[in-house]
């Protein structure tokens, strides 16, 4: 029988024991529910938000799709031609045409097919010296072009280019000829005239050309972005005579401005 105040300060030693032994599991099941609860709610967040959080998730560490439209190469773009070396006496600045389309092998190097057309009027003082009173040269190409992009970022980029392939160049000489009046209610009666060609030779060759260009995106995460770029263009045009006609090789800078995917 418990009695006094020694029996009593035993019994509350006892139950506070006991007391202790009951809570400690209790709270140490509490505090592992919760840590469970925790890495539940953290994983269901990566679920459904998976651009949100910490350094594990997707923001840090992006994984990007690998789909046809991040391979596909376009390109279109116009500017002129300006003639080099002995081009000079046959060709004056011009303009030229670019259209291209391949395949980006990853995010530094592709390959793009291309055609170019270039047109330029024949100087004055040549047509003088020959005895021709107008005339014109295009050259055109169908070329094979592999790319390299420059490491970039944000909405400047750049890229080096070159390759070759097949070319056509035409010479025409060319007569303009008188056609008429031709009159209307806002300004009057006044001439016209048509260009009749006199004459005209051809050649088909191989070519090369090499280049370089920026680019701009209007959003850097994008793949559509604006370009310019200068280009070497040497193509091995005949010379003039007896048996091969022609006004000799090809020596012109393409300066294009345009659209690239």
């Amino acid at each position: 029988m418990l009695s006094g105040p020694r029996s009593f300060a035993r019994f509350a030693v006892i139950i506070s024991a006991l007391s202790s032994g009951l809570l400690v599991p209790a709270c140490l099941a509490q505090l592992s529910s919760s840590a469970e609860n925790h890495e539940a709610f953290e994983t269901l967040v990566q679920d459904q938000y998976p651009n949100q959080g910490g350094y594990n998730r997707q923001g840090y560490n992006a994984h990007h799709s690998d789909s046809l439209t991040d391979h596909l190469a376009i390109e279109l773009g116009a500017g002129l031609n300006v003639p080099a070396g002995n081009t000079t006496t046959w060709q004056a600045v011009g303009y030229s045409i670019n259209l291209g389309g391949g395949w980006n092998f990853n995010n530094r190097f592709g390959v793009l097919a291309e055609y170019n057309f270039n047109h330029a009027n024949i100087p004055i003082n040549t047509l003088t010296n020959i005895g021709e009173p107008d005339g014109n040269v295009h050259v055109w190409s169908l070329t094979l072009d592999p790319i390299f992009y420059l490491k970039t970022s944000g909405h400047i980029g750049g890229y080096v280019t070159g390759g070759g392939g097949f070319y056509r160049k035409l010479t025409s000489f060319t007569q303009p000829v008188f056609l008429g009046y031709y009159c209307d209610y806002f300004y009057g009666c006044y001439p016209q005239y048509e260009n009749v060609t006199l004459s005209h030779f051809s050649s088909n060759q191989g070519g090369v050309n090499i280049g370089a260009g920026v680019t701009f995106k209007p959003n850097a995460d994008g793949k559509a972005k604006f370009y310019g770029e200068a280009r070497y263009v040497w193509v091995d045009s005949p010379a003039s005579s007896a048996s091969n006609v022609g006004t000799g090789t090809v020596s012109m800078f393409p300066i294009t401005f345009g659209f690239r995917w």
